[in-house]
């Protein structure tokens, strides 16, 4: 077997390779190795150093010192996010269908039950090859080979995936992780927008990730308006699906504020798309989906003055009782505290919540939050108000201590609640029990209800522009979880979700924290921004190269490559 986290050679691997893409020839992967100047690698499972059974049985000598490692590292996001075989829902570094499985115990990663024998790491999910892309020829390179073989790609940056969009068995995994591009232009303007004047932007690598950009935007007094996850790029996934923030109630999601992509499509082209070069493709990337039109290489991010954010964090006991009154007078108040400018998030079974705002003058906080201190105090809680200086300051405080965990298994369901909704008393009640259904719901009052800078070139669905809360359910399971057992758990879901769905009729859920089996998921993620998409996907890809689980243009379950997804 090949070496986990040291140089690798094709040469070494190529043989227990072969078999898992499709018998493509030896020669065939040498060429494209070499043409890649090394950079084709073997992906492994992220925990075979600890196995002393690999690949259907075979005897394997652990590594001590490496599965130490990933022992230490199993819900580090940095550690994880480093490591090309590594995801952060580690369902998708199985096979679902058939136990093919590499796993720690999440609870215990030191565990031996987990990884002794008769356990026997097997590849699962996880791509058999990867580009260590350094620039767009890497990528024109990976779309040839695939024409050429027929083999499955998949784009892969951080791993945070939900879906799975970027794992699937006997892949080669287009790697963007070492992009890391990260330059602040203080007049930029879009290629080809000469009647455009330029504005303070930062330009980030497909791999760049939060952590590093908030830093920058301090440095240089601005903002950016990111996600929460600290390891998470801003130029994938994130922003091409949508792109959501505390902020983003007055200040946009990320495809309200990004003004332009380097994108290699499909045909093996760098492409730049903004509004005024490509301005399809520019639609498309705002919100249609990563892994769908083609391979971003980096993207480009209006920033604006700093911004000083007003706190309001709330503590309380989560009985039920208690859950079930504060998110009642919660909802009560939301229309009026978005249209205030106020954003956050509410964990109702931890007994926590926070609420930001980057418009309130500081002496207005009182009054509008008012009815926020008497429901907390009504059930004997706390609410203490503060201002951070700038948003990095904010998330430095309030979002990066608590980020989401990683390292286990990790299913997601959510829906967009629609503000003229709120006065819907059996919704709020089923938003309600489906807290109590989930192990770790979240509501996020993320969407851009009081933002009014958006245009109609975006592509998300419609439905976020009316929204106020982006509500949650969630379920996580371990390595010895059983194939019924992880059925029922996303069947679960479904049931805590579905009257959710049935009362919020004509909205949708953000394609990036949706139910994997979501109901009829091209309305439900584009409303009817879908027919322009599927258009504009067989414009760029008329050969379907690409293609990703519940994404524009999907060739459907029936797909060797979706064989692991479990059908529900």
């Amino acid at each position: 077997m090949c070496k986990a986290f040291s140089a690798r050679t094709l040469l070494s691997c190529s043989i227990w390779l072969l078999v898992s893409v499709n018998a493509i020839q030896t020669s065939d992967w040498n060429q494209l190795n070499s043409t890649l100047q090394g950079r084709l690698h073997a992906a492994l499972p992220y925990a075979q150093s600890c196995y002393s059974l690999v690949d259907g049985g075979k005897p394997h000598t652990p590594n001590a010192k490496e599965c130490a490692a990933v022992q230490a590292g199993n819900a580090n996001h940095t550690f994880r996010t480093s490591i090309p075989g590594a995801y952060s829902n580690t369902q998708w570094e199985t096979c679902q269908t058939n136990d093919d499985q590499c796993l720690l115990d999440n609870t215990n990663p030191t565990n031996p039950a987990a990884f002794s024998p008769p356990r026997v790491c097997s590849q699962g999910s996880v791509p058999n090859f990867y580009i260590d892309v350094t620039g767009p020829e890497d990528v024109a390179a990976a779309f040839s080979f695939a024409r050429k073989t027929k083999v499955q790609l998949v784009i892969k940056n951080s791993g945070h995936d939900y879906i799975g969009r970027s794992a699937a068995p006997g892949s080669l995994a287009i790697w963007t992780h070492n992009l890391r591009k990260l330059d602040f232009v203080h007049a930029f303007t879009p290629d080809g927008c000469k009647s455009v004047q330029g504005v303070p932007a930062f330009t980030i690598g497909a791999g760049q990730q939060f952590n590093e950009i908030y830093a920058l935007a301090e440095e240089n007094n601005v903002t950016f308006v990111g996600g929460a996850d600290t390891t998470v790029g801003a130029s994938g996934g994130w922003i091409q699906g949508g792109g959501h923030s505390p902020l983003s109630v007055t200040m946009g999601l990320g495809v309200d504020r990004v003004l332009q992509f380097k994108v290699v499509t499909p045909d093996g082209q760098l492409r730049t798309a903004n509004k005024c070069t490509n301005p399809d493709l520019f639609f498309a990337l705002r919100g249609g989906g990563g892994g769908t039109f083609g391979v971003v290489m980096e993207s480009t991010h209006i920033v604006t003055p700093r911004v000083q954010v007003q706190t309001a964090s709330v503590t309380f006991d989560p009985t039920e009782a208690n859950i079930r009154s504060l998110i009642k007078a919660l909802a009560a108040n939301s229309v009026q505290w978005a249209t205030d400018g106020w954003g956050g998030t509410i964990s109702p079974k931890a007994g926590g919540a926070f609420y930001a705002n980057a418009v309130i003058n500081a002496t207005a906080v009182s009054k509008s939050m008012a009815p926020l201190v008497a429901a907390v105090k009504s059930i004997g809680g706390n609410v203490t108000f503060g201002t951070s200086p700038s948003y990095p300051a904010f998330f430095n405080a309030f979002i990066a201590p608590v980020q989401d965990p990683l390292g286990m298994p990790f299913t997601i369901s959510s829906r967009l609640i629609p503000g003229s909704s709120f006065n819907n008393t059996q919704l709020i009640d089923a938003i309600i029990d489906s807290i109590f259904g989930s192990l770790f719901p979240q509501i996020l009052a993320v969407a851009p209800f009081s933002f009014k800078g958006f245009d109609n070139g975006t592509s998300v669905t419609p439905a976020w522009r009316d929204a106020i809360w982006h509500t949650t359910a969630n379920n996580v399971w371990n390595f010895n979880t059983t194939m019924s057992e992880r059925a029922s758990l996303y069947q679960g879901l479904e049931k805590v979700m579905n009257p959710i769905r049935k009362l919020t009729p004509g909205s949708g859920a953000y394609m990036n924290e949706a139910d994997v089996y979501e109901p009829d998921f091209q309305n439900s993620f584009w409303g009817g921004n879908y027919p322009r998409l599927l258009q504009i996907k067989q414009k760029y890809d008329p050969e379907g190269l690409l293609d990703c689980w519940h994404c524009v243009g999907w060739k459907g379950p029936q797909d060797p490559r979706y064989k692991c997804y479990m059908a529900i």
